[in-house]
């Protein structure tokens, strides 16, 4: 992985943690709020870059090799939702359950492309 990966993961794990331990313990200061705050400027902030970088590096790919990805794309998508859907079937939420499932098939499908080195045989 990029030593800018490892950062990223590193700061990412940290503040998560960080964020769930003060909101769980229900922190009351001025200090929680505003790290709250920034870590949802963080995800948010994050969630853009990923899929800006997404969208460049695919246009670069080879045929082959983006219908392969689309196609894993859609199993992980349906597989997901349905998932999602059979474990609340008595009160089904379908934004909740379509969001989950984009979220992890878009992540499962593409994430190498931003994170991991490029490989030998591919150009992007």
């Amino acid at each position: 992985m990029r030593k800018l990966a490892i950062i990223y993961l590193i700061f990412f794990t940290i503040s998560t943690t960080l964020t769930l331990f003060l909101v769980y313990k229900d922190v009351n200061h001025p200090f929680a709020t505003a790290m709250v705050i920034g870590y949802v400027v963080f995800l948010i902030g994050s969630l853009l870059y990923f899929l800006i970088a997404i969208l460049w590096k695919v246009r670069r790919l080879p045929r082959q090799e983006l219908k392969s990805r689309a196609g894993r794309f859609i199993l992980y998508f349906l597989i997901f939702f349905g998932l999602s859907f059979l474990i609340n079937f008595s009160e089904p939420d379908l934004y909740k359950s379509i969001s989950i499932a984009f979220g992890m098939s878009l992540g499962l499908s593409f994430f190498d492309l931003v994170l991991l080195p490029k490989k030998p045989g591919r150009e992007v």
